[in-house]
């Protein structure tokens, strides 16, 4: 696997992962789109919309932004008319940048992973998004995969995104997750494609999945 020396990526636990971003939350919008160009948040919250849309979703169906951080992505969907959001992140410190530019319905903390459900309801969410999440030393499929799911209704959507460069890292897990989900009849594939993730930095490209719940 290629080597990432961006700080939020070298962390092997989640309390050293928090307290980086603990740190940094003032500066994190900054940081990764000047430092590093990201664009991942515009260009999944395109694609997203635009599936949205061929499926006849309103502009009031009620989203999960999945590793909310501090609120990029639901930046990008209220620009796209789609306004009602609710998203959790395991650092506070990155939601209370998100709190502060009010575009969500709902914030609160919470985490991802084997054994543990997240903090709603089963088909609470017309769709879900999580992009930036699936990504080196931050969150495997095992658990997280299922929840979002869960947490959506039968029909709704789920859009993610997984950076290239563990996409088929077998410690992730992402792709033999997504395989057993469709084979267990959980959800079935829309839309996979590979988007720009960074503009002028490494790793340029994700793949971006979206599924809708069986």
């Amino acid at each position: 696997m290629e080597k990432d020396e961006y700080g939020c990526n070298k962390h092997k636990t989640l309390e050293d992962l928090l307290i980086f971003y603990k740190e940094g939350a003032s500066d994190y919008d900054r940081d990764v789109k000047d430092y590093r160009g990201y664009v991942g948040h515009e260009t999944s919250a395109e694609v997203f919309v635009s599936i949205l849309k061929q499926h006849n979703f309103p502009e009031s169906s009620k989203i999960l932004d999945v590793g909310a951080g501090t609120g990029l992505v639901g930046e990008e969907l209220h620009k796209r008319k789609f306004t009602n959001i609710d998203g959790f992140d395991p650092s506070q410190a990155l939601l209370n940048e998100a709190e502060n530019k009010g575009i969500y319905s709902r914030l609160f903390v919470d985490v991802l992973g084997p054994n543990h459900q997240v903090k709603v309801a089963d088909n609470t969410y017309d769709a879900a998004i999580c992009v930036g999440v699936f990504t080196l030393n931050h969150v495997k499929a095992e658990g997280a995969m299922d929840e979002m799911a869960r947490v959506v209704r039968p029909g709704g959507l789920i859009c993610f995104t997984i950076r290239e460069d563990v996409m088929f890292e077998l410690e992730y897990g992402y792709e033999e997750k997504m395989q057993e989900l469709c084979r267990n009849q959980v959800w079935k594939l829309v839309s996979s494609t590979k988007e720009q993730y960074h503009s002028k930095n490494d790793f340029k490209k994700c793949f971006l999945f979206i599924y809708e719940v069986l």
